[in-house]
């Protein structure tokens, strides 16, 4: 059932003050906050918000920030004809302010009010109705919301909905010559036909769940300078990060990129082996490890090794949210003398748990001895292990092992995830 006003509306003028627009890197939605300005006539007004027209009105939220003015819904015509013509003859329910509800037939509008036939026939003045359901809403495609204005004036009300397919994600480029040079980047996708003027945007790293997550959207480059914003360190905000990029415009179908983060520092060159929760075997590479000065959400890290002619592009890697002064690991080449294997030794899966136990094997097949790192996907608490762990977290576990010209080393362990 979609719910339907029936009143005598009289139409209320905005004006926009303010917009914020909050954009995840982990779920491709925008969520936009309005404040407006609403000029209101005594009684019901009837606002319309063409610009949500097509969006999921479940998700809009408005809040008066004013005394003196109630929200009394959101609603939205499809196309077609007349609105209540299209519903006569329909089932519908309407309640009334005095908190009755009736039910029945529509039978249209007799000398102005509603005419209803279901245990009795009734005939119902307008402006008692507090909502109308009907099955059929036809008419002009439109949004528009009901607000209550005890007298004339002007309020203010905020208005919050999703934009589908909106989103942010970091970009890095790491030049790696005497010392690790790291360059992060920004990058604003606004693939909708939604446009927003100076804009307070704020950018959200963290894991933020949906029931259904959005396409994934490719980055590319954007044709607008990069030099009129400055990001600072972000904010905690619970269990995400906050930056704030500023007041920007986003134009629709647009992409832009703003950098955010340039930072030098001393590595130490180490080998890496990565590994998930199924058996596989798998390349060695050689990595670089260096301190992070910055926070860094999860992205893509472009990888150049300076030259003296010039830098040369050699690959890229992805990166996990890296907390500041944590030690970032990057595999930059193969290592053809190293080999590493996974096998999932036991497996087991029961309501909001699981459990694994992992070997991982290292040989190498050169003539010089070597440290590798592994890391290990997971998800949940190492339980034991035969190695003991440099670093564990939520996602990951790194052991360190050093392999002699011709050995194997072996390691067993076992985890577990309560969700």
């Amino acid at each position: 059932m979609i719910i339907l006003a029936v009143f005598s509306f009289q139409g209320g003028k905005a004006s926009q003050v303010d917009t914020t627009v909050v954009l995840y890197n982990s779920a491709k939605i925008g969520v936009v906050e309005k404040t407006l300005e609403l000029e209101l006539k005594e009684g019901m007004n009837e606002v319309p918000l063409e610009e949500l027209a097509g969006l999921n009105i479940a998700e809009v939220t408005i809040r008066p920030l004013d005394e003196g003015v109630r929200v009394l819904g959101v609603f939205s015509r499809g196309q077609g004809g007349d609105v209540y013509g299209a519903n006569v003859g329909s089932e519908v329910e309407v309640k009334l302010r005095s908190g009755d509800t009736v039910t029945g037939k529509f039978l249209g509008f007799k000398n102005g009010k509603i005419a209803i036939e279901g245990d009795g026939y009734y005939l119902i003045n307008p402006n008692e109705v507090v909502y109308f359901k009907a099955k059929n809403l036809e008419g002009k495609a439109s949004v528009y919301a009901v607000l209550g204005a005890e007298k004339a004036g002007k309020y203010n009300v905020s208005i919050i909905y999703r934009v589908a397919n909106m989103s942010w994600e970091s970009r890095y480029k790491l030049y790696i010559g005497d010392n690790a040079k790291l360059y992060g980047y920004i990058v604003l996708n606004n693939p909708t036909a939604q446009k927003f003027r100076d804009a307070k945007v704020l950018l959200v790293a963290g894991d933020v769940q949906l029931y259904q997550p959005q396409p994934r959207v490719l980055y590319a480059m954007a044709g607008k300078g990069t030099g009129e914003v400055n990001v600072g360190q972000p904010e905690k905000v619970e269990a995400f990060y906050l930056y704030k990029l500023g007041v920007v415009d986003i134009n629709p179908a647009s992409k832009m990129m703003y950098p955010y983060i340039s930072f030098e520092a001393p590595f130490d060159r180490e080998y890496l082996y990565e590994s998930w929760p199924y058996s596989r075997e798998g390349p060695v590479y050689e990595s670089i490890s260096f301190k992070t000065e910055k926070v860094l959400p999860a992205g893509i890290v472009e990888i150049y090794r300076e030259t003296d002619d010039g830098s040369l592009f050699i690959g890229e890697r992805a990166i996990e949210h890296t907390p500041e002064g944590e030690t970032l690991r990057i595999g930059i080449g193969r290592d053809y003398d190293l080999k590493g294997s996974t096998v999932v030794l036991e497996e087991r899966h029961d309501d909001h748990y699981a459990y694994y136990k992992v070997k991982i094997t290292l040989e190498n097949f050169g003539n010089e001895t070597k440290t590798v790192v592994i890391r290990h996907h997971k998800w949940g608490k190492l339980l034991t292990s035969s190695v003991q762990p440099i670093d564990e977290t939520a996602n990951y576990v790194e052991f360190k092992v050093t392999v002699n010209p011709g050995e194997k080393k072996e390691i067993v362990f076992d985890y577990e995830n309560r969700y």
